[in-house]
C-alpha cells in the first residue's frame, strides 16, 4: 500500500480494535454478571466461572466484528472528510481505489478472522462450554447439596438431606421431582449415595418410599389442578432403588453426545451421521447453521463497503455528513437483520439457503460499483439533501424565535 493508504488503514484498524474490545467487554460483562450464581449459589470456584464465561468470547467477537468494522470505517472516513483530507485526495486526481483499498483490506482481515471464529473457534468453545455445564451440574448433585438446605438442582427437582457422612453416604434424603407436569414424584430414604459408573450417574437409595401423584394436563402440557388429583397418590416401599441422574447432570454416554447444531464441528455438519437421532431431530437447523457459518463472516465486507459507498465522497456540510452516516448505518444494519431472517427461514425451508449468500454478495458488489464509478445513489442523496433542508428550516425557526443568529447554518 502507498503511504496515504497505510495511513488510512492504520487509522481504521486502530478504531476497529478499540471498538471491538469495548463492545466485547461490555457484552461479556453483562453476560458474566448473569452467571454469577455459579459462584454464589452453585458453589463453583472463580476459575470455573471465568473459564465458562470466557468460552462465549469467540461467539461474541464473531457477532460484534461487523459492527466494529462499521464504526471504524465511519469514524475514519468522517474524520478524513472533517479534516479536509478527502478534499486533498480528490484534488490530486487520485482514484476512489485509494480510499477504498485500506477499508477493503480491513474488511477482508475481519472476514478472515470471522471465518476462523465461525467455522472452528466458536463451535469448539460452545462444545467445551457444554462440558463445563455438565461438570457444574454433576458437582451440584454429588457435592454441593448441603445438609438441612433445600437445593434446587434444576427447575422442578429439589434435594434435601439431613446429614452427610465422610464416606459420601447421605442420611435422611428427600427428593421432589415435578419436571413432568402430569406426575409429581417424591422419593425419601434413610440412606442414599451418588454412584458414578461408565453408564452414567446414579442416586442409589436404601430403605425408603416412592410417593407418586398423577395430575391432569391440558393440550399445552399445563397442569390442571382439581380436588380429584389430590386424592390419587401411590406409595411404594423399597429396600434398594436407583435413579439415573445422567439426564440432567449431562454425565454419561447419551448426554455427552447431545450437542446442539451450533455446538457441532463444521466437519460434522458437512458430513453428518444421518443415523444419529440427535441430528435427525435437528436436521433443518443443522443445515441452516452450516450455511450461516460461511455466510456470516461476509457481513464484515458488507459493512465496510456500504459505509465507504456513502462516506468516501466529500460532503460539504456537517448536516449532510451526519445524515449520510445515519442512513449508511441504517442500511448496513438492515442488511444484517435480513441475514438473520434468512437464517431463520433456512430452518423452515431449503429455498432460503441461496438467499443467505445473495444478500451479502449483492450488497458488496453493488457498493463496490458505486464507489469505483464515483456515482452517488440519487435516491439516498436526495434524502440526505431533504434532511439537511429540514434541519436548516428548524434551525432558522428557532433562531427567529430566540433572536439568536444561526451559527450552525452559517457553518
Amino acid at each position: 500500500m502507498k503511504l496515504i493508504e497505510r495511513y488510512i488503514f492504520f487509522r481504521a484498524a486502530t478504531a476497529f480494535l478499540m471498538s471491538a474490545a469495548v463492545l466485547t467487554a461490555i457484552i461479556w460483562l453483562s453476560q458474566a454478571l448473569r452467571d454469577m450464581d455459579l459462584v454464589t449459589a452453585k458453589g463453583q470456584t472463580l476459575l470455573i466461572f471465568f473459564s465458562m464465561t470466557s468460552l462465549v468470547l469467540p461467539t461474541l467477537v464473531m457477532v460484534i466484528a461487523p459492527f466494529a468494522v462499521m464504526i471504524a470505517a465511519a469514524y475514519t472516513l468522517n474524520g478524513l472528510n472533517a479534516d479536509s483530507e478527502l478534499v486533498v485526495i480528490n484534488a490530486t486526481g487520485a482514484s476512489p481505489w485509494v480510499v477504498l483499498k485500506p477499508i477493503l483490506v480491513l474488511g477482508i482481515v475481519a472476514t478472515l478472522i470471522g471465518g476462523g471464529l465461525s467455522l472452528y473457534a466458536a463451535p469448539h468453545a460452545l462444545g467445551t462450554l457444554r462440558g463445563y455445564i455438565s461438570q457444574v451440574r454433576a458437582d451440584l448433585v454429588a457435592r454441593i447439596v448441603k445438609e438441612g438446605i433445600f437445593t434446587e438442582i434444576e427447575d422442578g427437582m429439589t434435594f434435601h438431606i439431613q446429614k452427610r457422612e465422610p464416606n459420601g453416604i447421605m442420611r435422611g434424603l428427600f427428593l421432589s421431582d415435578e419436571r413432568d407436569p402430569a406426575r409429581h414424584v417424591v422419593y425419601s430414604s434413610e440412606f442414599a449415595q451418588i454412584v458414578e459408573t461408565g453408564e452414567g450417574t446414579f442416586l442409589k437409595m436404601d430403605r425408603g418410599t416412592i410417593q407418586q401423584q398423577n395430575h391432569n394436563v391440558d393440550d399445552n402440557g399445563q397442569r390442571i389442578d382439581n380436588q380429584e388429583d389430590f386424592g390419587s397418590v401411590n406409595i411404594i416401599e423399597f429396600d434398594s432403588y436407583a435413579i439415573d441422574l445422567s439426564k440432567f447432570t449431562g454425565v454419561g454416554e447419551t448426554a455427552s453426545r447431545y450437542f446442539k447444531p451450533r455446538e457441532r464441528s463444521t466437519a460434522y455438519l458437512i458430513s453428518p451421521d444421518t443415523d444419529d437421532p440427535i441430528y435427525q431431530a435437528f436436521a433443518d437447523r443443522s443445515r441452516a447453521e452450516l450455511h450461516d457459518r460461511f455466510a456470516n463472516p461476509l457481513y464484515n465486507l458488507v459493512f465496510a463497503t456500504v459505509i465507504t459507498a456513502f462516506l468516501a465522497q466529500v460532503r460539504t456540510t456537517r448536516e449532510r455528513r451526519g445524515s449520510a452516516i445515519v442512513i449508511a448505518v441504517i442500511i448496513a444494519t438492515s442488511l444484517r437483520m435480513m441475514g438473520f431472517a434468512c437464517m431463520s427461514l433456512a430452518v423452515q425451508s431449503a429455498w432460503a439457503v441461496p438467499i443467505m449468500y445473495l444478500v451479502p454478495v449483492v450488497s458488496i458488489l453493488l457498493s463496490l460499483w458505486v464507489i469505483l464509478t464515483g456515482r452517488r445513489i440519487i435516491l439516498f442523496d436526495n434524502l440526505i439533501r431533504s434532511i439537511e433542508l429540514f434541519n436548516e428550516r428548524i434551525s432558522n425557526r428557532l433562531s427567529a424565535l430566540t433572536g439568536k443568529p444561526d451559527i450552525q447554518g452559517a457553518q
